[in-house]
């Protein structure tokens, strides 16, 4: 019986040390709690689309015109529910992929005409009132300026139903998120596509990715076309030398229409120094739009000491100088309080085993 309770209690303070040791290391768990008791469904736009069967709205307009698209909420509950939607400007996220669930912080300057401007949820039905067992039909409307170039505009439709636990419901570094949502995409073709892509490299900076240090080159698609099927090659060697001190490669890149992307080079553990480097970056897009497609830049730039010292003191689970790393020294601390706590469950233990021996 004694072994049993030990046995029980190890067990219990074991996960409990991990639980311990992933908050103070900055692990953040995502627990995803559907309420799956609404849905969305499209419905095909009367004028036609240009790719029929598409799961998304593949709308070909001209300057000037309107057009009006359509959804259907469906409420599977038993209670009213109020359903938020939005229109959102799609942009290419920190994975290099086409992001539809969110608005961005910042847009490129090429993004003269962004589809959240352009399309608007019909008033009375951004937030959606829809009856239990029910359903109910919104709209939004598109309408272009009379100057719009030709190509690629690209954007969603996103809806939220009010109610949700939001991702500020935090516990001890854990974050709770139970957001249920839905974004149907919206393409607009201008007139026709855009013949050919185009990148360009506008600079170069050091940061933090995920809490990891990289070297970044802030690379971006400055017309109006989906570029996808990219792949990227990228090397950053001490100026004017081609020992490569730090590389990476990511393949199956898609960038989103007039959208820029920083693509990281990271430093593994080891610390970002002063000094004079160059980046050497190749990007190809083998996109069947178009030909293959290369692009290749060599980029000199300067790390100042403050800088370097700024982001090494943002990375999380780094090594720092003169020092165990981080997570090794937070797993020694947590081995050392488990050691502790058995020990001190052991001597607890065998007192009062020893008094029950003595009382028989």
């Amino acid at each position: 019986m004694l072994n049993k309770k030990i046995k029980y209690v190890s067990i219990a303070l074991m996960l409990a040390m991990v639980a311990l040791i992933q908050v103070m290391t900055g692990c953040v768990t995502t627990y995803a709690a559907p309420q799956g008791d609404y849905s969305i469904q499209k419905i095909a736009p009367a004028g036609g689309e240009i790719k029929e069967d598409a799961s998304y709205y593949d709308l070909k307009m001209a300057p000037g015109e309107t057009k009006t698209i359509e959804a259907k909420i469906y409420n599977k509950g038993s209670e009213e529910i109020s359903v938020k939607n939005l229109v959102f400007a799609a942009f290419t996220n920190a994975n290099g992929q086409i992001d539809y669930t969110k608005q961005a912080d910042d847009y490129d300057k090429s993004l003269k005409i962004k589809m959240s401007d352009i399309a608007k949820v019909k008033s009375s039905d951004v937030d959606a009132k829809v009856p239990p067992a029910g359903e109910m039909t919104v709209s939004v409307d598109i309408t272009l300026p009379q100057d719009t170039q030709p190509g690629v505009i690209l954007g969603s439709w996103h809806f939220e139903k009010d109610g949700q636990v939001d991702d500020k419901g935090k516990k001890e570094g854990v974050t709770i998120n139970s957001k249920y949502a839905y974004a149907l995409a919206i393409k607009i073709t201008v007139d026709k596509e855009i013949e050919k892509p185009n990148l360009n490299l506008l600079g170069i900076s050091i940061g933090v990715v995920n809490y990891r240090k990289a070297f970044l080159a802030e690379l971006q698609n400055d017309v109006a076309a989906i570029t996808g099927k990219m792949t990227i090659d990228a090397k950053v060697t001490a100026k004017g030398k081609f020992d490569t001190l730090y590389e990476n490669k990511l393949e199956s890149l898609t960038f989103a229409p007039n959208s820029n992307y920083k693509f990281p080079v990271f430093l593994g553990t080891d610390q970002f120094k002063p000094g004079e480097y160059t980046y050497r970056i190749k990007a190809t897009t083998d996109d069947p739009k178009w030909a293959s497609k290369t692009w290749e830049w060599n980029m000199d730039f300067t790390v100042l000491p403050d800088k370097a010292k700024k982001v090494n003191d943002e990375a999380i689970n780094d090594p720092k100088p003169g020092g165990l790393p981080k997570w090794i020294f937070i797993a020694i601390c947590g081995l050392l309080a488990i050691i502790l706590l058995l020990l001190f469950l052991f001597i607890i233990l065998g007192k009062r085993r020893k008094k029950e021996k003595e009382k028989a």
